[in-house]
Parts: C-alpha cells; structure tokens; sequence
C-alpha cells in the first residue's frame, strides 16, 4: 500500500503540475511513468497491468477521434467559423455566436477538439476587426466546456462516464443539455458584463483575408456528417457506443481512402496513452487497498439523500478535478458507485460537476490549456484575469446543474 501510494501522488503531481523547473514532463509520460512504477515496484503484474487497460474506452475515444478528423479534414468547422464570420454584427453579437456555436459543436465533436480549431479564429477575427481577444478566448474555453457536459461524447471524462454507467445517451441528454443551455446563456451575462467596456454593441467590419478562403471537400464532407449522423442515431438506439463508433470510423477511411494519412495524423494518440496510463495506476492503487480506505470514508457523504449526495458529489469532484484534471478525477470516483443505491444519479452529478468544475481555474480542463497555450505567442491571459470569470461562472453553472439533477433525475 506505501508503494501505491507514493506512485499515485508522484503521478498525479506529475499530472496535475505542468510547470515543475526543469521538468518537462507532459500529462501522458506522466501516467505512463506512472503506470511502469506499478509494475516494476510489484503493485501489481504486468499481466494485471495489461488486463487494467479498459479497451472498450480505448476503442470508443479512438473511433470518436478518427470520425472527427476526417470532418475536419473535409472543411466543415471552416463552414463554421465562416458563419461566425458573416453573421456576427457588433462585438456583443460575435460573443453570443461565438459561444453557442462553440458550445453546441463541443457536444459532438469533443470540446478539446473545438478549442483547438477555433483558437486561431478567435485569434484572426480579434486582429481583423481590432477587439480585445481577452473575452473572447475565455468564452471558447469556457463555453466549450459547458457544451461538453450534455452528451457522452462532449468530453473525455463524459466518455468514460457513458461506458461505466451504462446510462442510455438520449437519457443523458434529456437531464443534462437543460445544464448546457442555461450555462451558455450565463456565460454570455457574465462575460458581457465583466468585459462590458470591451463589449460594446457597435458594429464591426471585417476585413477580407483571401488566405483563409474556404477549401471544402464536398464528397468527405458528406460522407463525414453521414457517419455524424449515424453515431448519433445508434448511440440513441442503445448500440454499444465502442462498436459504433470504431465500424464508423472504418467505413469513414474506406469513403475517403484518398486522405486517411492526412485524417490519422489529426488523431491525438497521446490522448490514448494518458488513459491506458490512468487505467494501471488506479489499477495498482485498487488493488493495495487505498480505495476501499477511501470509500469507506466518503461512502457516508455521498449516499446520505438524494440532495446531499449531489452537493456533496459535486463539491468533491470540483476540488479533485482543479487538482488532478476532470478525467483522473473521474477514474477515482469511478471505484465508488458500483455499491451505491442510486448510482445513476452519481453518474450525472459527476459529469456535470467534473465539467463544470474545469473552467474554475486556467489550468482546470485540457480544453483551457489548449487555448491558452495556442495563443500564448499572440495574447498573454493571467491566472487572476481568468478567475474574475471563472470563479463566478464555475458557481453559478454548479448551482444550476445541482438544481436540474434535483429536479429532473
């Protein structure tokens, strides 16, 4: 048990800490030191190791990543930002568009995935139209996480969640997208208000860049959003969402045999690394005892009435999830709810609160790390310039989310 529990906070500081001096190293080496340490240091066998690895979230993440990179690669989020482009107004009106279209496609696409194509947008239309990129950036990292919280494929904890609890996916949707959508309307609010003097409503004019031209493949892109469409409608109809989403990923590379290379290469691998990493080390810490220790402190606190355990579950998974990031947080958690009588409910309040909890801070979510560290060369946000939105915001979106699982689950 000591040597599990030295490794798991070795790992997790390693996870968690991404500025240690003269350390350079990133979120998956450190899982995956992690999870050699296990094994070399005889917490469990490498036999042990290998059957920790949950390949059906292997499986499911890999499919997901491969169905969204032949949609990128066919041009369909130019299509969006080119809508963003030509509908926006004034300042307040490209914030509110910003936000619900980040957000919504977050939900399908992975918000990771829609931070990562919509920074440089953000970072060109600010410098085409002259705005203050600040309010900007914060409401992509922000709205793409609170997008993310509606679907099991919003997200990589949400993933994780949708394969442990079994929870259908229209079921998911219908208790949470109230969370999404009354999340990204208080987003708005309070970035408009914070950033008021930024945000003024006069009009803007946009530049023509011919550089940034829309370069659309007309054949993948329907095949792409073909495949969209039947993920949607299978994970619906309660298909086991790895299949699916693999087989669709398959018939995607066939369909566009002529880029898969360009297609794989959009595909984050480490991403996959991370979870097999995560998957032994709480494996080893599993098995040396530490997480029966564990629930059987905290079993009272989250199994003790239906408003309780939420506010309860939720508080906890917040401050676990600005500690060691939302998807480590979800793996621990996950070793608690097999015994609890109204485990289902456990399940949402973890995906909304593990969520939710990611914008408190800068470095909260991968998806805030993600737009930060793109822009870092171009604009500079600050810890504290981040938190004056993401303290209110992150309180206020919990509060919300307490208050529909009270109601709708």
């Amino acid at each position: 048990m000591n040597n599990a529990f030295v490794i798991f906070i070795l790992t997790y500081i390693l996870i968690g800490i991404q500025n240690i001096p003269k350390l350079h190293i990133n979120r998956p080496a450190g899982a995956l030191l992690g999870a050699v340490a296990m094994v070399l240091f005889g917490v469990i066998s490498l036999r042990e190791a290998y059957a920790a690895i949950d390949l059906d979230t292997i499986l499911f993440i890999l499919g997901m990543m491969i169905i969204v990179a032949y949609t990128k690669v066919s041009g369909f989020f130019k299509i969006a930002e080119d809508f963003i482009l030509k509908s926006a107004k004034n300042a307040s009106s490209l914030l509110l568009l910003l936000i619900f279209s980040s957000g919504l496609l977050s939900s399908l696409f992975m918000n990771d995935t829609i931070c990562l194509l919509f920074t440089p947008l953000v970072l060109e239309l600010t410098n085409r139209t002259y705005l203050n990129p600040t309010p900007y950036l914060v409401a992509l990292a922000t709205s793409s996480n609170i997008g993310s919280v509606m679907t099991i494929i919003g997200n990589p904890q949400n993933m994780l969640i949708g394969l442990y609890s079994k929870i259908p996916f229209l079921e998911f949707l219908r208790i949470l997208a109230p969370v999404t959508i009354v999340g990204l309307i208080l987003n708005f609010l309070v970035i408009s208000f914070i950033y008021r003097k930024e945000i003024a409503n006069k009009p803007i004019v946009v530049r023509e860049n011919n550089s940034s031209k829309i370069q659309i493949q007309k054949e993948l892109l329907f095949v792409s959003l073909i495949a969209l469409a039947l993920l949607l409608v299978f994970l619906c109809l309660g298909f086991h969402p790895p299949a699916v989403a693999i087989t669709l990923a398959c018939l995607l590379i066939l369909a566009g045999a002529a880029k898969p290379r360009k297609a794989l290469e959009e595909v984050d691998w480490t991403l996959l690394l991370f979870f097999a990493g995560l998957f032994i080390v709480m494996k080893g810490v599993e098995e040396s005892g530490i997480v029966n220790s564990i629930f059987n402190y905290v079993q009272r606190y989250i199994s003790d009435g239906k408003l309780k355990q939420i506010i309860n579950l939720s508080l906890g998974s917040s401050v676990i999830s600005n500690i060691v990031s939302n998807v480590p947080a979800v793996i621990l958690f996950s070793h608690f709810f097999s015994n609890l009588a109204n485990s289902k409910l456990a399940w949402l309040t973890l995906a909304m609160s593990s969520t939710l909890a990611g914008n408190l801070t800068i470095i909260g979510s991968v998806a805030n790390i993600i737009v930060f560290e793109s822009a870092r060369e171009k604009v500079k946000v600050g810890f504290f310039e981040y938190l004056k939105v993401g303290f209110p915001l992150t309180l206020i979106t919990l509060i919300v989310g307490v208050v529909v699982l009270v109601f709708l689950s």
